[in-house]
């Protein structure tokens, strides 16, 4: 076996961890309002304090990692992570509980930068799209793989032990992560300076983060808020969540399958500019009540494609002393969108009465990212130029121009 895909499998399981700790919160929420008295605002604040330190982390731990090792950066965001789940094990009350989550979610932001960054160096010039598609299914799993586990735990030893359970997961991951082989797939030495990210470079991996960051969003409020239409149209509790689970995993299966397709075909922007465009027919089809069931089985296979595409556009356009300092802005655009995003589509479910309109807003996502994703490829030339001379061998020239093209 390649060494490449040894080091996808460790740095699958990393990610892997931070969606396992991600979901201990939401597993043994009546727990924590029982025991520590918490409203469910309180328990929202929890959830969220995971993700909103991305916004404020990911950045400055892209420039950090543009001058360390970002398997250190990896290894330290593991640490967090681990004490976090500690933390929380032994929180006495919400703003202990708060703190500790608060720091399990810097430690996770430092492990998906630093995942995703190895991940580019790995397989630059090879399966890119396949193996970042592979890596982003590493979150879902997780999260799904929590649901059965950690229920499990709280119900039978509490739900300390389910939190020592998150830490537990992200210290066999750490070390794990300690052995990964050497910087990157062509042995050549990570730069230690010389970092910088001109406007050729910068605005279109600002316009990537954005469709990054509108994909998953809708992904977010279609699991979020499809139950509750369902229900209000008259399916059971049971079958809605059922139907919505069922998309889930339909997603998750079509992450890697897609992104073999993307890889196999080299044309990513088109596969963007084919499936966006019918992930958001089903959801419109879902809202206007046509056939729920089969929109959700389109909805699940049709996102599933757009990870790898989206995730391999940076790498296109990211010279290597580039990437780190690079992904921590596309994270930077992501994680401001997961935060701001679910805020305003909730308000407009406010103000019109209908859960329908948080899908209205999932459906306009991704209709927005065929036109972003189109100006990324314009917008890209000029770091493509730069991308090529500082490719080894010319192997990056095929691939840049190939991640790229329509």
């Amino acid at each position: 076996m390649h060494r490449r895909w040894i080091t996808l499998a460790i740095l699958f399981a990393a990610r892997a961890a931070t969606g396992f700790q991600f979901q201990s919160v939401g597993s043994v929420a009546d727990q924590l309002m029982r025991d520590l008295g918490l409203s469910y605002a309180q328990i929202g604040a929890l959830l969220g304090a995971y993700l909103l330190p991305g916004i404020v982390v990911a950045f400055p731990a892209g420039l950090l990692g543009a001058r360390l090792r970002e398997q250190s950066l990896g290894l330290f965001g593991l640490v967090l992570m681990v004490i976090s789940g500690l933390a929380l094990a032994n929180a006495d009350s919400f703003a202990a509980a708060l703190a500790a989550r608060t720091v399990g979610g810097v430690g996770a932001t430092l492990v998906v930068l630093a995942a995703t960054k190895l991940t580019t160096d790995w397989f630059e010039g090879r399966e890119i799209a396949l193996a970042m598609s592979i890596l982003q299914m590493s979150w879902p799993f997780g999260a799904m793989l929590a649901l059965p586990i950690q229920a499990a735990i709280a119900q039978g030893f509490g739900w300390p032990a389910e939190m020592v359970c998150g830490a537990l997961c992200a210290f066999v991951a750490l070390v794990a992560f300690a052995l990964l082989p050497g910087p990157n797939a062509h042995g050549d030495p990570q730069p230690a300076a010389g970092a910088e990210l001109g406007r050729p470079i910068l605005v279109p991996v600002i316009v990537a983060g954005i469709v990054w960051g509108l994909m998953n969003l809708a992904c977010v409020l279609f699991f979020s808020h499809a139950p509750a239409l369902m229900a209000l149209r008259g399916f059971s509790p049971t079958a809605a969540a059922s139907l919505t689970s069922l998309s889930i995993w339909l997603t998750i299966l079509a992450i890697p399958a897609g992104g073999f397709l993307v890889h196999r075909l080299g044309r990513p922007i088109a596969a963007i500019a084919v499936c966006a465009p019918l992930a958001a027919a089903a959801l419109s089809s879902f809202v206007l009540d046509l056939d729920p069931t089969l929109a959700c089985l389109i909805f699940g296979v049709a996102v599933g494609p757009l990870s790898g595409a989206i995730l391999s556009l940076p790498a296109a356009i990211l010279r290597p002393q580039d990437r780190s300092a690079g992904f921590g802005v596309f994270y930077t655009c992501f994680y401001f969108l997961m935060a701001v995003g679910p805020a305003f589509a909730g308000r407009l479910q406010d103000a019109l009465a209908s859960p329908s309109a948080a899908l209205v807003v999932a459906a306009f996502s991704l209709v927005a990212i065929v036109p972003l994703s189109l100006g990324f490829a314009i917008l890209s030339k000029p770091g493509r130029h730069a991308a090529r001379r500082s490719a080894p061998g010319g192997e990056g020239d095929a691939t840049v121009e190939a991640v790229v093209r329509t």
